[in-house]
């Protein structure tokens, strides 16, 4: 195990050091990321632990504020198994995701989000969101399936084009020009560019 600094570490087991004095934190992978289970977690040593794969990722701290870079290229590569970042519970995140992103399963149901976006395309994702609404943003999404608690309402904003789409009990086939299904009030989930099977669904309450 060994501390994220300010000048960035690359090693399979990091953390990232806890300040008492703050509650929120900002998570930002800088260059893409692909084979990734994010998660809340108990008892870390920190605010951030993470369990990476060759090609390791550079990772870097300022306070709350902690940057995952990919090699060049790493997307590319085959990993022997997924990386896990775990994210402590009791703070309320910031998520970013610069430079794509596939393979991704994120279970954030018990994490408190300030907002989530992924800032270009995303693929064969799978996100779990808890009761605490919030705006997801995406770029262009291929094979993404959203679930979200009972009873929590969500509505979805299409920008372009899109087919194959699900909200909750309603199925919608092509798609041209836009759309904005759904209700105010709870998640907002705003799509950018085209998308391609994006299902969004209530989970347990």
């Amino acid at each position: 195990m060994t501390y994220a600094t300010s000048s960035g570490i690359r090693e399979a087991h990091v953390v990232v050091p806890r300040r008492t004095d703050l509650d929120t934190a900002r998570l930002s992978f800088d260059n893409g990321l692909e084979g990734l289970h994010l998660a809340g977690g108990d008892e870390l040593d920190g605010i951030l632990e993470g369990e990476f794969a060759a090609p390791l990722p550079v990772v870097w701290a300022s306070e709350h504020n902690v940057h995952v870079e990919y090699p060049l290229g790493a997307r590319l590569l085959r990993r022997p198994r997924a990386n896990t970042v775990r994210l402590a519970r009791d703070l309320t995140w910031s998520i970013d995701v610069h430079g794509g992103g596939a393979q991704l399963t994120a279970d954030l149901a018990d994490l408190r989000l300030q907002s989530l976006s992924f800032h270009s395309g995303l693929a064969h994702a799978h996100l779990k969101l808890g009761p605490t609404p919030c705006v997801v943003r995406l770029g262009s999404v291929k094979d993404l399936r959203i679930e979200r608690p009972s009873g929590v309402p969500v509505r979805l904003r299409l920008a372009k084009g899109a087919t194959k789409i699900t909200l909750d009990d309603n199925h919608l086939g092509a798609i041209g020009n836009g759309l904005d299904p759904g209700t105010d009030g709870g998640y907002e989930v705003l799509i950018s560019g085209g998308a391609d099977t994006i299902t969004i669904t209530e989970g347990a309450s």
